[in-house]
Protein backbone atom coordinates (compact mmCIF):
# COMPACT_ATOMS: atom_id res chain seq x y z
CA UNK A 1 0.00 0.00 0.00
CA UNK A 2 2.95 2.44 0.74
CA UNK A 3 4.39 1.54 -2.19
CA UNK A 4 1.62 3.17 -4.20
CA UNK A 5 0.77 5.69 -2.64
CA UNK A 6 4.81 6.30 -3.06
CA UNK A 7 4.77 5.93 -6.92
CA UNK A 8 1.54 7.92 -7.44
CA UNK A 9 3.34 10.45 -6.11
CA UNK A 10 6.35 10.22 -7.83
CA UNK A 11 3.96 10.37 -11.03
CA UNK A 12 2.44 13.63 -10.21
CA UNK A 13 5.42 15.34 -9.39
CA UNK A 14 7.33 13.90 -12.86
CA UNK A 15 3.49 15.10 -14.39
CA UNK A 16 4.10 18.74 -12.62
CA UNK A 17 7.88 19.04 -14.19
CA UNK A 18 7.32 17.94 -17.62
CA UNK A 19 3.86 20.34 -17.54
CA UNK A 20 6.07 23.40 -16.44
CA UNK A 21 9.09 22.56 -18.71
CA UNK A 22 6.11 22.40 -21.52
CA UNK A 23 5.35 25.91 -20.27
CA UNK A 24 8.60 26.93 -20.10
CA UNK A 25 9.40 26.16 -23.68
CA UNK A 26 5.93 27.59 -24.90
CA UNK A 27 6.38 30.92 -23.36
CA UNK A 28 10.27 30.95 -24.85
CA UNK A 29 8.67 30.09 -28.02
CA UNK A 30 6.95 32.71 -28.00
CA UNK A 31 8.98 35.41 -27.06
CA UNK A 32 11.01 34.43 -29.79
CA UNK A 33 8.64 35.00 -32.65
CA UNK A 34 7.98 38.00 -31.33
CA UNK A 35 11.50 39.53 -31.24
CA UNK A 36 11.85 37.87 -34.73
CA UNK A 37 9.00 40.10 -36.02
CA UNK A 38 10.23 42.96 -33.74
CA UNK A 39 13.16 42.81 -35.87
CA UNK A 40 11.74 41.87 -39.22
CA UNK A 41 9.99 45.16 -38.65
CA UNK A 42 12.95 47.17 -37.73
CA UNK A 43 14.67 45.94 -41.29
CA UNK A 44 11.68 46.81 -43.19
CA UNK A 45 10.75 51.01 -42.84
CA UNK A 46 8.07 50.34 -44.87
CA UNK A 47 6.44 47.33 -43.11
CA UNK A 48 7.15 49.50 -39.81
CA UNK A 49 4.66 51.78 -38.13
CA UNK A 50 5.56 55.52 -37.34
CA UNK A 51 6.00 54.46 -33.92
CA UNK A 52 9.30 55.64 -31.96
CA UNK A 53 12.41 52.79 -31.66
CA UNK A 54 12.21 49.92 -29.72
CA UNK A 55 14.74 51.36 -26.50
CA UNK A 56 12.03 54.15 -26.48
CA UNK A 57 8.77 53.81 -24.63
CA UNK A 58 5.50 53.09 -27.12
CA UNK A 59 3.99 56.02 -28.30
CA UNK A 60 0.12 56.02 -27.08
CA UNK A 61 -2.21 55.83 -29.73
CA UNK A 62 -3.32 59.14 -30.35
CA UNK A 63 0.24 60.41 -30.97
CA UNK A 64 0.53 57.68 -33.42
CA UNK A 65 -2.48 57.99 -35.04
CA UNK A 66 -1.61 61.78 -35.42
CA UNK A 67 1.83 60.85 -37.07
CA UNK A 68 0.65 58.28 -39.38
CA UNK A 69 -2.26 61.21 -40.71
CA UNK A 70 0.57 64.15 -41.13
CA UNK A 71 2.99 61.61 -43.19
CA UNK A 72 -0.22 60.96 -45.64
CA UNK A 73 -1.00 64.63 -45.95
CA UNK A 74 2.53 65.10 -46.82
CA UNK A 75 2.74 62.58 -49.23
CA UNK A 76 -0.73 63.68 -50.41
CA UNK A 77 0.72 67.06 -51.00
CA UNK A 78 3.84 66.08 -52.16
CA UNK A 79 1.82 64.42 -55.15
CA UNK A 80 -0.11 66.87 -56.04
CA UNK A 81 2.77 69.06 -56.35
CA UNK A 82 4.32 66.73 -58.69
CA UNK A 83 0.92 66.31 -60.98
CA UNK A 84 0.83 70.33 -60.88
CA UNK A 85 3.98 70.21 -62.35
CA UNK A 86 3.70 68.16 -65.21
CA UNK A 87 2.51 69.35 -68.53
CA UNK A 88 -0.78 68.26 -69.54
CA UNK A 89 -2.25 66.39 -72.06
CA UNK A 90 -4.68 67.80 -74.21
CA UNK A 91 -7.31 67.22 -76.68
CA UNK A 92 -7.36 68.27 -80.61
CA UNK A 93 -10.18 69.87 -79.80
CA UNK A 94 -8.75 71.80 -76.93
CA UNK A 95 -6.14 72.93 -78.71
CA UNK A 96 -8.68 74.29 -81.26
CA UNK A 97 -10.82 75.69 -78.43
CA UNK A 98 -7.34 77.37 -77.19
CA UNK A 99 -6.43 78.84 -80.41
CA UNK A 100 -9.83 80.12 -81.51
CA UNK A 101 -10.25 77.53 -84.38
CA UNK A 102 -6.68 78.35 -85.51
CA UNK A 103 -7.35 81.70 -85.91
CA UNK A 104 -4.95 83.74 -88.58
CA UNK A 105 -5.05 87.53 -86.39
CA UNK A 106 -3.55 84.86 -83.21
CA UNK A 107 -0.46 84.27 -84.99
CA UNK A 108 2.82 85.77 -83.53
CA UNK A 109 5.46 83.27 -85.55
CA UNK A 110 5.87 80.81 -88.00
CA UNK A 111 8.65 78.32 -88.95
CA UNK A 112 9.20 75.26 -91.32
CA UNK A 113 6.45 73.63 -90.22
CA UNK A 114 4.77 74.99 -87.24
CA UNK A 115 2.71 77.72 -86.48
CA UNK A 116 2.60 79.98 -83.19
CA UNK A 117 -0.57 81.20 -81.89
CA UNK A 118 -0.68 83.90 -78.89
CA UNK A 119 -3.42 82.10 -76.48
CA UNK A 120 -5.05 82.65 -73.08
CA UNK A 121 -5.85 80.80 -70.20
CA UNK A 122 -9.12 80.83 -68.21
CA UNK A 123 -7.45 83.14 -65.46
CA UNK A 124 -6.21 85.49 -68.47
CA UNK A 125 -2.38 84.28 -68.20
CA UNK A 126 -1.16 84.14 -72.25
CA UNK A 127 0.69 81.29 -73.39
CA UNK A 128 1.98 80.41 -77.06
CA UNK A 129 0.85 77.79 -78.68
CA UNK A 130 3.39 76.19 -81.58
CA UNK A 131 0.67 74.13 -83.93
CA UNK A 132 3.03 71.56 -85.79
CA UNK A 133 2.08 70.49 -88.89
CA UNK A 134 3.76 67.03 -90.60
CA UNK A 135 1.25 65.97 -93.57
CA UNK A 136 3.36 62.78 -93.48
CA UNK A 137 6.95 64.00 -93.11
CA UNK A 138 8.89 61.66 -90.77
CA UNK A 139 11.59 64.37 -90.14
CA UNK A 140 9.35 66.88 -89.12
CA UNK A 141 7.06 64.09 -87.06
CA UNK A 142 10.72 63.18 -85.27
CA UNK A 143 11.43 66.50 -84.61
CA UNK A 144 8.23 67.55 -82.92
CA UNK A 145 8.42 64.01 -80.88
CA UNK A 146 11.73 65.04 -79.91
CA UNK A 147 11.12 68.34 -79.16
CA UNK A 148 8.12 67.28 -76.59
CA UNK A 149 10.12 64.34 -75.25
CA UNK A 150 12.63 66.73 -73.81
CA UNK A 151 10.24 69.36 -72.74
CA UNK A 152 8.58 67.16 -71.00
CA UNK A 153 11.95 66.12 -68.83
CA UNK A 154 13.75 69.49 -68.67
CA UNK A 155 13.24 71.47 -66.22
CA UNK A 156 15.62 75.20 -66.22
CA UNK A 157 14.86 78.91 -65.40
CA UNK A 158 16.76 79.45 -68.91
CA UNK A 159 14.83 77.30 -71.22
CA UNK A 160 11.39 77.67 -72.30
CA UNK A 161 8.81 75.60 -70.20
CA UNK A 162 6.39 73.63 -71.85
CA UNK A 163 3.07 73.81 -69.89
CA UNK A 164 0.36 71.38 -71.94
CA UNK A 165 0.51 69.55 -75.06
CA UNK A 166 -1.58 67.41 -77.48
CA UNK A 167 -0.25 64.43 -79.58
CA UNK A 168 -3.09 62.09 -80.39
CA UNK A 169 -3.51 64.17 -84.01
CA UNK A 170 -2.60 61.83 -86.94
CA UNK A 171 -1.16 65.13 -89.24
CA UNK A 172 -1.19 67.37 -86.33
CA UNK A 173 0.52 68.08 -82.85
CA UNK A 174 0.86 71.18 -80.45
CA UNK A 175 2.60 72.59 -77.82
CA UNK A 176 1.53 75.03 -74.78
CA UNK A 177 4.10 77.01 -74.11
CA UNK A 178 5.37 79.76 -71.73
CA UNK A 179 4.76 83.16 -73.30
CA UNK A 180 7.88 85.99 -73.63
CA UNK A 181 7.10 88.95 -74.80
CA UNK A 182 10.31 90.39 -75.31
CA UNK A 183 10.29 88.51 -78.79
CA UNK A 184 13.39 86.80 -79.98
CA UNK A 185 17.05 88.01 -79.63
CA UNK A 186 17.40 88.49 -83.14
CA UNK A 187 14.87 90.93 -83.68
CA UNK A 188 16.11 92.46 -79.93
CA UNK A 189 19.47 92.98 -82.30
CA UNK A 190 18.26 93.67 -85.25
CA UNK A 191 15.31 95.33 -85.16
CA UNK A 192 16.75 98.87 -84.41
CA UNK A 193 17.96 101.16 -87.30
CA UNK A 194 21.35 102.08 -87.44
CA UNK A 195 22.11 105.20 -85.09
CA UNK A 196 19.05 104.92 -83.19
CA UNK A 197 19.04 103.49 -79.24
CA UNK A 198 19.55 100.13 -79.47
CA UNK A 199 16.89 97.33 -78.11
CA UNK A 200 19.45 95.99 -76.34
CA UNK A 201 22.09 98.05 -73.68
CA UNK A 202 25.51 96.53 -73.09
CA UNK A 203 24.77 95.00 -70.29
CA UNK A 204 21.21 93.59 -71.01
CA UNK A 205 23.47 91.46 -73.87
CA UNK A 206 25.46 90.14 -71.41
CA UNK A 207 22.98 88.80 -69.27
CA UNK A 208 21.28 87.11 -72.06
CA UNK A 209 24.60 85.78 -73.08
CA UNK A 210 24.81 84.20 -69.65
CA UNK A 211 21.64 82.76 -69.49
CA UNK A 212 21.79 81.08 -72.94
CA UNK A 213 25.12 79.42 -71.77
CA UNK A 214 23.22 78.66 -68.38
CA UNK A 215 20.71 76.65 -70.34
CA UNK A 216 23.62 75.19 -72.97
CA UNK A 217 25.74 74.02 -70.09
CA UNK A 218 22.52 72.22 -68.48
CA UNK A 219 21.55 70.52 -71.78
CA UNK A 220 25.28 69.28 -72.21
CA UNK A 221 25.38 68.09 -68.69
CA UNK A 222 22.21 65.87 -69.24
CA UNK A 223 19.59 67.87 -67.30
CA UNK A 224 21.23 68.07 -64.10
CA UNK A 225 17.81 66.93 -62.05
CA UNK A 226 15.28 67.97 -64.54
CA UNK A 227 14.59 64.33 -65.05
CA UNK A 228 16.99 63.25 -67.83
CA UNK A 229 20.48 61.77 -67.36
CA UNK A 230 22.17 61.72 -70.90
CA UNK A 231 23.76 64.69 -72.77
CA UNK A 232 21.52 66.67 -75.11
CA UNK A 233 23.33 69.06 -77.99
CA UNK A 234 20.44 71.55 -79.00
CA UNK A 235 21.59 71.46 -82.69
CA UNK A 236 20.46 74.76 -83.75
CA UNK A 237 21.75 77.62 -81.55
CA UNK A 238 20.82 80.97 -83.10
CA UNK A 239 19.83 83.98 -82.04
CA UNK A 240 16.15 83.17 -83.75
CA UNK A 241 15.98 80.51 -81.17
CA UNK A 242 16.76 81.94 -78.16
CA UNK A 243 13.20 84.36 -76.34
CA UNK A 244 13.01 87.37 -74.19
CA UNK A 245 10.90 88.35 -71.47
CA UNK A 246 9.09 91.84 -71.80
CA UNK A 247 10.60 92.78 -68.22
CA UNK A 248 14.28 91.70 -67.04
CA UNK A 249 15.30 90.74 -70.47
CA UNK A 250 16.11 87.35 -69.07
CA UNK A 251 16.33 84.78 -71.98
CA UNK A 252 15.02 81.34 -73.06
CA UNK A 253 16.67 78.55 -75.19
CA UNK A 254 13.43 77.24 -77.14
CA UNK A 255 13.11 74.81 -80.15
CA UNK A 256 14.50 71.71 -79.16
CA UNK A 257 13.28 69.39 -82.60
CA UNK A 258 17.04 69.84 -84.06
CA UNK A 259 18.57 68.13 -80.32
CA UNK A 260 20.17 64.89 -80.13
CA UNK A 261 20.36 63.05 -76.77
CA UNK A 262 22.48 60.16 -75.63
CA UNK A 263 25.40 58.60 -77.19
CA UNK A 264 24.04 60.67 -80.38
CA UNK A 265 24.93 63.71 -77.91
CA UNK A 266 28.67 63.04 -78.35
CA UNK A 267 29.17 61.64 -82.41
CA UNK A 268 25.88 61.54 -84.57
CA UNK A 269 26.52 61.13 -88.43
CA UNK A 270 23.18 59.16 -88.13
CA UNK A 271 21.08 62.31 -87.03
CA UNK A 272 22.95 65.07 -89.87
CA UNK A 273 19.85 64.69 -91.95
CA UNK A 274 18.28 66.56 -88.99
CA UNK A 275 20.85 68.87 -86.44
CA UNK A 276 21.67 71.00 -89.93
CA UNK A 277 21.32 74.43 -87.75
CA UNK A 278 20.46 77.95 -89.36
CA UNK A 279 22.61 79.40 -91.85
CA UNK A 280 25.66 81.60 -90.21
CA UNK A 281 25.64 79.45 -87.15
CA UNK A 282 26.33 76.04 -88.53
CA UNK A 283 29.32 74.09 -87.24
CA UNK A 284 31.92 73.87 -90.66
CA UNK A 285 33.23 70.38 -89.23
CA UNK A 286 29.72 69.15 -89.37
CA UNK A 287 29.40 70.27 -92.75
CA UNK A 288 32.23 68.55 -93.72
CA UNK A 289 31.90 65.56 -92.02
CA UNK A 290 27.94 65.39 -90.67
CA UNK A 291 29.19 64.81 -86.77
CA UNK A 292 27.23 67.20 -84.57
CA UNK A 293 28.62 67.12 -81.32
CA UNK A 294 28.22 69.24 -77.87
CA UNK A 295 30.89 71.95 -79.93
CA UNK A 296 28.49 72.02 -82.64
CA UNK A 297 26.25 74.18 -80.36
CA UNK A 298 29.51 76.09 -79.02
CA UNK A 299 30.37 77.28 -82.42
CA UNK A 300 27.01 78.71 -82.66
CA UNK A 301 27.03 80.43 -79.25
CA UNK A 302 30.33 81.67 -80.53
CA UNK A 303 28.15 83.30 -83.40
CA UNK A 304 25.87 84.72 -80.84
CA UNK A 305 29.16 86.34 -79.20
CA UNK A 306 30.02 88.09 -81.99
CA UNK A 307 26.57 88.75 -83.13
CA UNK A 308 25.89 90.48 -80.21
CA UNK A 309 29.16 92.76 -79.72
CA UNK A 310 29.08 93.61 -83.53
CA UNK A 311 25.05 93.94 -83.55
CA UNK A 312 25.51 92.61 -87.30
CA UNK A 313 23.35 89.22 -88.52
CA UNK A 314 25.10 85.74 -88.96
CA UNK A 315 24.32 85.22 -92.07
CA UNK A 316 23.03 87.60 -95.42
CA UNK A 317 23.92 88.87 -98.58
CA UNK A 318 27.67 87.75 -99.35
CA UNK A 319 30.05 86.07 -96.56
CA UNK A 320 28.85 85.06 -93.18
CA UNK A 321 29.76 87.05 -89.70
CA UNK A 322 32.55 84.58 -89.18
CA UNK A 323 33.98 85.27 -92.12
CA UNK A 324 33.91 88.59 -92.10
CA UNK A 325 34.91 89.20 -89.11
CA UNK A 326 37.18 87.25 -87.24
CA UNK A 327 40.61 87.97 -89.38
CA UNK A 328 39.65 91.23 -87.86
CA UNK A 329 39.58 90.37 -84.06
CA UNK A 330 42.72 88.53 -84.29
CA UNK A 331 44.53 91.22 -85.80
CA UNK A 332 43.40 94.15 -83.10
CA UNK A 333 40.72 92.65 -81.00
CA UNK A 334 37.14 93.98 -81.16
CA UNK A 335 38.40 98.16 -81.94
CA UNK A 336 35.85 99.62 -84.60
CA UNK A 337 33.59 96.41 -84.76
CA UNK A 338 31.56 97.07 -81.73
CA UNK A 339 27.61 97.84 -82.48
CA UNK A 340 27.63 101.64 -83.48
CA UNK A 341 24.47 102.13 -81.33
CA UNK A 342 25.60 101.55 -77.94
CA UNK A 343 27.99 104.32 -78.07
CA UNK A 344 26.88 107.19 -76.18
CA UNK A 345 23.72 106.60 -74.15
CA UNK A 346 24.80 104.02 -71.59
CA UNK A 347 27.98 102.98 -73.93
CA UNK A 348 29.64 99.52 -73.51
CA UNK A 349 32.88 98.54 -71.90
CA UNK A 350 35.38 97.96 -73.79
CA UNK A 351 37.43 95.27 -71.85
CA UNK A 352 34.71 93.47 -71.78
CA UNK A 353 34.00 93.68 -75.70
CA UNK A 354 37.50 92.61 -76.06
CA UNK A 355 37.49 89.33 -73.93
CA UNK A 356 33.80 88.56 -74.97
CA UNK A 357 34.94 88.63 -79.08
CA UNK A 358 38.06 86.64 -78.02
CA UNK A 359 36.30 84.02 -76.26
CA UNK A 360 33.76 84.26 -79.41
CA UNK A 361 37.12 83.36 -81.50
CA UNK A 362 38.02 80.61 -79.78
CA UNK A 363 34.04 78.91 -80.03
CA UNK A 364 34.37 78.64 -83.81
CA UNK A 365 37.94 77.04 -83.68
CA UNK A 366 38.10 75.06 -86.71
CA UNK A 367 38.72 71.69 -85.38
CA UNK A 368 35.75 71.06 -82.33
CA UNK A 369 38.92 69.64 -79.81
CA UNK A 370 40.42 73.30 -79.91
CA UNK A 371 36.35 74.90 -78.86
CA UNK A 372 35.98 75.37 -74.91
CA UNK A 373 33.29 73.43 -73.21
CA UNK A 374 29.88 75.06 -72.62
CA UNK A 375 30.42 75.26 -68.97
CA UNK A 376 33.79 76.85 -69.47
CA UNK A 377 32.02 79.32 -71.86
CA UNK A 378 29.69 80.01 -68.94
CA UNK A 379 32.03 80.72 -66.54
CA UNK A 380 34.50 82.87 -68.71
CA UNK A 381 31.00 85.03 -69.41
CA UNK A 382 30.09 85.06 -65.45
CA UNK A 383 33.74 85.91 -64.42
CA UNK A 384 34.42 88.63 -67.37
CA UNK A 385 31.19 90.78 -68.01
CA UNK A 386 30.56 90.35 -64.36
CA UNK A 387 29.79 94.29 -63.47
CA UNK A 388 27.76 94.36 -66.36
CA UNK A 389 25.18 90.85 -65.68
CA UNK A 390 24.99 92.26 -62.16
CA UNK A 391 23.74 95.32 -63.57
CA UNK A 392 21.79 93.92 -66.02
CA UNK A 393 19.73 92.75 -62.91
CA UNK A 394 21.04 89.46 -62.89
CA UNK A 395 18.37 86.92 -61.25
CA UNK A 396 16.77 88.92 -57.46
CA UNK A 397 19.29 91.82 -57.73
CA UNK A 398 21.98 89.21 -57.20
CA UNK A 399 25.47 90.54 -55.38
CA UNK A 400 28.25 90.83 -57.60
CA UNK A 401 30.19 88.84 -54.77
CA UNK A 402 27.54 85.93 -55.61
CA UNK A 403 27.78 86.04 -59.18
CA UNK A 404 31.54 85.45 -59.32
CA UNK A 405 30.79 82.36 -56.93
CA UNK A 406 28.67 80.95 -59.67
CA UNK A 407 31.88 79.99 -61.77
Amino acid sequence: MEVAVALALLFLCVLLLASGAIAFLLIRHCLAALHRRRSSADADPEARAPAAPCHRQPQPAAAAAKQQQTLLIASVKKEAQQQQQAPRRLAWREVEALTGGFDEAAVVGRGGSSTVYLARLLDGSPVAVKVHRWCGGERRLRAFRQELDLLRRLRHPNIVALLAYSDDHEEEGALVLEYLAGGTLADALHGATAGSAPLLSWSQRMRILHDVACALEHLHDGGGGGGTSTAVVHGDVSASNVLLDGAGRGARLCDLGSACEGFSAAVAPARAAVAVGSPGYADPFFLRTGIVSSKSDVYGFGVLLLEAVTGLPAAGSGENLTARILPRVRARGVAGLVDGRLIGDGGYDEEEADDVARLAVECVAAQPGLRPSMAQVRAAIAEKAARSIAKAGYGHHIQLSKLLELT
